[in-house]
């Protein structure tokens, strides 16, 4: 082979197990242990759901073997009354429980289920099969039918007709479902403990009522054993720990010893029959080989009395106390620890309000586990693995040999993770995922800097008026920091390692649920936070197509939710084309940029009367100014101001100078529009006295320039020559500079969607305020070590209860982000249009948001510096500050 590839036997699988570092090549195995193919050691407690029984290479299993090839016994040799399949059926009807003999041999377990399914239908000459909720039969389409998980079946077009599901441990909904449909009821089929559904073992007195249910119905009970049967509990057969005896039972897994599969249905006299025998068989059935093996493992599991089963249950007793005792030291951590023999299941509590969006979104795609299956793995050198119908829940189900130190070893590892989980330390659970293998050992509490949700109160029966959602990412690293306190201790570097490792995740997730806010007009709503896995530089570098489908499922997601409007967070309206490819599916978009805008602003304002600066003597800047938000800002910002200074993006300088050109036209024509409605003003006002001196001259010129004024004939261009022509300062000037050109300025909004600093801490004057509304923030961490310069966080909004979206988003309670609350505004109002579209915003749009914002109580939230509220005094030193610094500069 020229390349070897990795993906050939599932790439779906080998990308889960990829992200989670559980893609290991085991080279070499022996009794608990494997060994990889870096030489690494582990101690398995999977045994690969059961089915490895006796560890890795048990020697009795080969020495069966070895007999097989000594006495060159034939592997397959239908038709035929083959001898050691009849030996292996033989000592099965001596041990199963009742009058159980006939043995149907297959490959698995899900093979066994067919052939009982089969075996019920033909017996009883009726169709339906009934099955329980989360229960797990196998993944063949009539075994997938039984398994009570729609996730698994509707790929498929599952379930086939004939199927029903009832609660598991539900006698009463069993009774029903036999009434309702008498007569046409062929079987029942149940696990004695729900596998795959997190070990949930049936209730004491359960399976006894169901089998006598089905004998008054004369229903087929079927007893699907695969997991359960061989020892696994405790005892031989599950069965016994109830007395039950069915019609039908079901073993695989570890009846192949580890090694060869094999799987069988037993079947009672009163369920065989004719039709069965004659039309059910398989290439594979009856292997002398693996009936070779399947005796040995009987004869080992009943030798001595069944010693070894004994020595089973009371190992299982031991790790179930052992498990409940974590439960019971850390209950906020551990929801239950269940179980029968060496079958063990860790449940934890759902972490929908734990405060950190990351582990949230890991719980909403089932992840959760698999992130502590690779933790255990790649630390502490233990394969644990999570269920396929449990997601919350560890499987502990080692090998039937193992040993009570190794047990001591995984209660020591899942009690460090409770730890860890109690404290809320997560990055120590997410290390191992940046290439640290490290055991912890300094465990620190950040429970007091985590945040829960907190929400209106509804009144008893009161429901809410309307619902939103909004999709929210990590703009950049700092913001994992502010979701996630204990991710502090990563470096910039490992952040963006982080993020580029959560973008390997394919799906959009909720983070989220707000139940209600209530306006100060007492309208409430109800909404969701949906994530989406990128970073700033993912969402920007990945392929459109890409982010583009991810937002659009998001959004999808959202509606079917209930949404009726979305709002787009952060670099989403930016990729989407200010919302517009996400448009049209059903509900209504924002973008959120028109209150991003008027509250940016509103704090620009508020920090320049703080910092004494007078608006029409100030040299405005607005960096990102060729975008939506930019844009919009110039305009309000041109209401004030006669002097600014647009930038663009120096990696796009061709397409950068034609949109700022244009923007300048848009400025003087809004200037010109609001000078005839007699608002004289900022631009309007440096309109107005070029006109009049312009008037004032009596040359040609001069008349041709204020002819094309007064029609609005408005280019960069144009007024640079007018400025020349009078001799007056250019109002407006264009850079793609802003180490040159932003030190001139003194009034800066800072609105790019770049995911990498744009200001530093020279670039800007002494006594300059700062706003700083892009997400990734604009501003470098640096330039807030400067004592003179007033850089505020733009955007932030005070609403007028004291809700909390939890993991640190919101600040402090009562306050939140202005694109969120645009989304929150307009559901309020019961908007089901789309608002803030595209790359112009309307300034009709944001005074419309103006007005419903106080109609219902939102407004700007005060000024915040470096993530910290400050107040006027704190301002009043900064400007203090800025004088010495420019007197010292002057002597």
């Amino acid at each position: 082979m020229t390349v070897f590839r990795d993906d050939l036997l599932n790439p779906t699988l080998r990308d889960v197990f990829a992200t989670f570092k559980l893609d290991k090549d085991y080279v070499w195995g022996e009794g608990s242990y494997l060994e990889d193919a870096q030489g690494n050691r582990y101690l398995d407690f999977i045994a690969q759901y059961g089915a490895v029984p006796f560890g890795y290479n048990p020697e009795f299993v080969w020495e069966a073997l070895a007999g097989v090839r000594k006495r060159g016994l034939p592997s397959l040799v239908q038709p035929s009354l083959p001898g050691e399949a009849l030996r292996l059926a033989n000592v099965l009807a001596e041990c199963a429980p009742g009058d159980l003999c006939y043995a149907t041999f297959c490959q698995s377990g899900t093979e066994a289920v067919e052939a009982a399914i089969k075996l019920a239908r033909s017996a009883t000459g009726r169709e339906i099969i009934i099955s329980t909720h989360n229960s797990f039969h196998g993944k063949t389409l009539g075994s997938l039918s039984a398994t009570g998980k729609d996730s698994y079946q509707m790929p498929f077009r599952a379930p086939a007709p004939g199927f029903m599901r009832i609660p598991f441990n539900d006698i009463l909904a069993l009774q029903t479902a036999l009434e309702e449909n008498r007569g046409n009821v062929a079987a029942f089929i149940v696990e004695p403990v729900q596998g795959e559904g997190g070990i949930i073992v049936a209730d004491s007195g359960y399976l006894a009522e169901v089998q006598a249910l089905c004998q008054r119905h004369e229903v087929v009970f079927i007893v699907d054993e695969v997991q359960t049967g061989l020892g696994r509990t405790g005892k031989l057969f599950a069965c016994e720990h109830e007395g039950i005896e069915p019609d039908v039972m079901l073993l695989a897994k570890a009846l192949g010893g580890g090694l060869l599969p094999i799987g069988v249905c037993l079947s009672s006299p009163r369920v065989w029959n004719d039709d069965f025998g004659m039309l059910h068989s398989s290439t594979f059935a009856n292997n002398s080989v693996v009936c070779a093996v399947g005796l040995a493992v009987l004869d080992k599991l009943r030798q001595d009395d069944q010693k070894m089963i004994k020595e089973i249950k009371l190992k299982g007793d031991y790790l179930l106390k052992q498990v409940q005792d974590l439960q019971a030291r850390y209950p906020d951590v551990i929801k239950e620890a269940r179980g029968q023999g060496l079958m063990v299941g860790v449940e934890f509590h759902a972490l929908n309000d734990c405060g950190s969006y990351d582990m949230a979104f890991l719980t909403d795609q089932g992840g959760f586990t698999a992130l502590l299956s690779g933790f255990l793995l790649n630390v502490y050198g233990i394969r644990l693995a999570p269920f396929l119908n449990s997601s919350m829940t560890l499987r502990l189900e080692p090998a039937l040999t193992i040993e009570y130190d190794e047990i001591d070893r995984v209660v020591e590892a899942l009690e460090m993770i409770c730890r860890i989980m109690d404290n809320r330390d997560y990055v120590l659970l997410y290390r191992y995922l940046l290439g640290d293998n490290s055991r912890p050992h300094e465990i620190r509490d950040y429970r007091p800097q985590s945040r829960k949700i907190k929400h209106s109160t509804l009144t008893e029966g009161e429901t809410v008026d309307h619902r939103f959602a909004f999709i929210i990412h990590y703009p950049g690293p700092e913001d994992v920091v502010l979701n996630n306190p204990s991710f502090a201790s990563l470096s910039r570097e490992e952040l963006y390692a982080f993020l580029a490792w959560e973008s390997r995740t394919k799906d959009p997730g909720i983070v989220c649920h707000m139940p209600a806010i209530r306006s100060q007009n007492g309208q409430t709503v109800e909404g969701w936070m949906i994530g989406v896995p990128y970073g700033g530089r993912e969402i920007m570098q990945l392929p459109h197509e890409q982010t583009v489908d991810m937002i659009g499922r998001a959004v999808d997601m959202s509606r079917d939710l209930g949404a009726e409007i979305v709002g787009l967070g952060a670099l989403t309206s930016v990729v989407t084309r200010g919302g517009r490819s996400v448009t049209g599916r059903n509900v209504a978009i924002t973008s959120g940029n028109s209150f991003t805008t008027l509250m940016g602003m509103e704090a620009l304002f508020l920090g320049a009367e703080k910092m004494h600066i007078e608006p029409i003597a100030a040299h405005g800047g607005v960096i990102g100014a060729t975008g939506s938000i930019g844009r919009a800002c110039a305009l309000i910002m041109s209401e004030k101001l006669c002097r600014m200074t647009l930038f663009g993006n120096p990696k796009h300088a061709n397409s950068s100078k034609i949109r700022l050109n244009s923007l300048t036209r848009d400025i003087l024509n809004y200037a010109l529009e609001r000078l005839h409605a007699g608002k004289s003003q900022g631009m309007s006002l440096w309109l107005s006295r070029v006109i009049n001196l312009l008037e004032g001259k009596k040359d040609a010129l001069a008349a041709d320039f204020l002819a094309k004024v007064k029609r609005a004939e408005f280019s960069l261009t144009m007024i640079n020559e007018i400025c020349s022509y009078l001799n007056i300062d250019e109002p407006i000037k264009t850079s793609i500079d802003i180490s040159r050109d932003l030190p001139d300025c003194n009034l800066i909004i800072a609105t790019s969607n770049s995911p990498e600093y744009l200001i530093f801490a020279d670039d800007l004057k002494s006594g300059a305020v700062v706003c700083d509304v892009a997400r990734p923030a604009d501003v470098a961490p640096a330039a807030y070590q400067r004592n003179d310069v007033l850089i505020l966080e733009g955007g932030l909004v005070k609403y007028p209860d004291t809700i909390c979206f939890g993991a640190n988003l919101g600040y402090q309670d009562g306050v939140s982000l202005a694109c969120l609350s645009e989304t929150v505004l307009l559901a309020l109002e019961g908007e089901r249009r789309d608002y803030s579209i595209g790359s112009k915003l309307s300034l009709e749009t944001v005074q419309y948001l103006r007005s419903i914002a106080k109609k219902h109580g939102f407004g700007l939230a005060g000024l915040k510096m470096g993530n910290q509220p400050i107040n006027d005094k704190d301002i009043e030193e900064i400007y203090r500050n800025s004088l010495h610094l420019k007197m010292a500069e002057n002597l």
